[in-house]
């Protein structure tokens, strides 16, 4: 009986994703109902999941039914996974697609288009997002990712239908930058709310308005030139070696719904 009881849980949990799928599909829901979608969804299930497996492992190892059917309900949790990302990429059309690359390199990338399905909280020590594509997409890890107006972050992990984004604004997030005026070179990292920029050269020059894009990776997986916020102030001082930028990043993350994933030509 407890096993019937799970499963019209998993079923009741799909039924309830793919309702609200449709109805943002129909204009019945706002655009941020896509938010938390799938973490709600296969969230609990998981933690059932996970729960399931610690009690036949305190059992030696549990039955062969049972173990059997823990493998089931995990599959028809991927393939719900699965089917609510294909429903958000759909969902991501080409005017929209075109708007988001318009700061994208003109060669040397393939755009792939995706939809936020899930953010972490304001209570996490991180600051990422999920997305509708994966490395089934040919999607991975240390790829940029652009919203609305440039760079929203960088691809941290990947499973077959969706990957994990941090934001230019979590505080791992250590990009190479310059800024566009001067052409002075640094490094923006993130402070958990915005970025602060250090050039390499303290006395270098930056002032409050000024654009700092990406200056490129190394390995070639983020390209030169993305825009990534705005300097608001810089404080600190030259002759104590301290001097930094504050930078507003040109995405509101707050606000991130369809991006764009940078995937370089010929990349397995």
């Amino acid at each position: 009986m407890a096993w019937r009881s799970a499963r019209v849980a998993v079923v009741a949990c799909l039924a309830a994703a793919l309702l609200l799928f449709l109805a943002d599909l129909r204009g019945a829901a706002p655009t941020q109902a896509l938010r938390g979608v799938v973490g709600a969804v296969t969230g609990p299930v998981e933690q059932a999941l996970a729960r399931a497996r610690t009690e036949v492992d305190a059992r030696i190892g549990g039955s062969a039914q049972e173990r059997a059917r823990i493998e089931q309900l995990e599959q028809e949790l991927a393939q719900a996974r699965a089917e609510a990302a294909a429903l958000a990429r759909g969902q991501v059309d080409d005017a929209t697609a075109r708007a988001l690359a318009a700061g994208a390199p003109a060669s040397g990338f393939q755009q792939v288009a995706a939809r936020v399905v899930a953010q972490a909280t304001p209570q996490d020590q991180v600051r990422s997002v999920t997305i509708s594509v994966g490395s089934g997409d040919d999607v991975a890890p240390g790829m940029a990712v652009l919203g609305p107006g440039g760079m929203a972050g960088v691809v941290d992990s990947v499973a077959p239908s969706v990957a994990t984004v941090r934001l230019v604004v979590d505080a791992a997030t250590a990009l190479p930058a310059r800024v566009a005026q001067s052409q002075e070179r640094g490094v923006l990292r993130g402070t958990g709310t915005s970025g602060a920029l250090s050039l390499l050269d303290p006395l270098g020059t930056m002032a409050v308005g000024d654009l700092v894009v990406t200056l490129g990776s190394a390995d070639g997986a983020i390209p030169a030139d993305l825009p990534i916020g705005r300097i608001d102030a810089v404080v600190g001082s030259a002759a104590d070696l301290t001097r930094a930028a504050e930078v507003t990043p040109m995405v509101d993350d707050s606000t991130l719904d369809r991006v764009i994933v940078l995937v370089p030509e010929g990349a397995p």
